[in-house]
């Protein structure tokens, strides 16, 4: 059995399928399997997956119809039994390195879950945040402070709000664990019962991950009217709530998740710009007030 299942979620992605599944095959480190779940394709993907599993007999095809992107995540993780998964979205790609650092790290410290920073990629170019400064003090297991202060770091500068991508799990924390279906953002709130579930997390500020925004991705999606760009704020609001539910589970510092979700909404130019000019006015108002309304709640 290999060591590491790589979880790969598929859906009308066949114009950067191959990049990524290339990537996953010139790895340096090559005792993986591969889950392919198509989501119920439209287009080509299906036939291009096909391909990949008829040339390595580490990747393993699974077809559905469409369960849309929590439901895809749910069919591999009920479908994998090596001791860890590590999860590459579809359109995204990896350095030839990712695993071998991710593994070897891994292997150094006994962390349950290994996180790195990532590049975006986004109209041709690559952009690079500096996780250097915050990860460099997690890096280390004999200078390892206990999870649930590092968690409560890493959110305060949005560094752990991001989906199962860009790192390695231990399998046995997923026991129970599962995305709510028919929600975009859907691995943000479960990733936290993850975290809960680690006894150890390392964070290195390597980028060998790199994440693709995309017109028609869900991150990438064009907010052109009010009611769409109402709809995201909404899902978010709802993700948080429910990711500070878990907080206060685990006592944690509740008063800093609150800051999080009224900074992401305050600071709200990276979808405010993407929709008309005459909602602009009407979408602020709606911020103003769901600000209004979450303060309120806290009282």
């Amino acid at each position: 059995m290999a060591k590491v299942s790589i979880g790969v979620p598929i859906y009308n992605v066949a114009e950067y399928l191959p990049q990524c599944l290339d990537s996953i095959l010139n790895q340096t480190f090559k005792d993986f399997e591969v889950i392919l779940v198509d989501d119920g394709s439209t287009d080509n993907s299906f036939k291009i997956c096909q391909e990949y599993v008829a040339k390595d007999s580490r990747f393993r095809l699974i077809h559905q119809e469409n369960k849309g992107l929590a439901g895809a995540r749910n069919t591999i993780i009920k479908n994998v039994k090596t001791e860890f998964i590590s999860w590459v979205d579809s359109d995204d790609w990896i350095e030839e390195n990712y695993l071998k650092l991710l593994v070897d790290t891994q292997a150094k410290t006994n962390a349950d879950m290994v996180t790195m920073g990532h590049k975006t990629y986004r109209d041709d170019n690559i952009y690079i945040s500096n996780y250097a400064d915050i990860f460099s003090k997690y890096q280390d297991s004999e200078n390892a402070i206990p999870a649930k202060y590092m968690i409560e770091d890493l959110i305060r500068f949005n560094l752990m709000l991001s989906g199962y991508w860009g790192g390695i799990d231990r399998t046995s924390i997923y026991k129970g664990v599962f995305c709510k279906e028919g929600y975009n953002h859907e691995d943000i709130s479960s990733k936290h019962k993850l975290y809960l579930r680690a006894n150890k997390i390392i964070a290195i500020p390597d980028m060998m991950y790199v994440y693709r925004i995309r017109p028609e991705s869900i991150t990438g999606q064009k907010l052109s009217t009010y009611k769409d760009a109402k709809e995201v704020i909404d899902t978010f609001i709802m993700s948080y709530k429910e990711i500070i539910y878990i907080a206060e589970l685990a006592d944690f510092n509740v008063d800093m998740y609150y800051k999080a979700m009224f900074d992401m909404l305050s600071n709200n130019a990276w979808y405010i710009w993407r929709i008309n000019d005459e909602d602009k006015d009407a979408l602020n108002k709606y911020i103003e007030d769901s600000l209004k309304r979450i303060n309120k709640f806290r009282i």
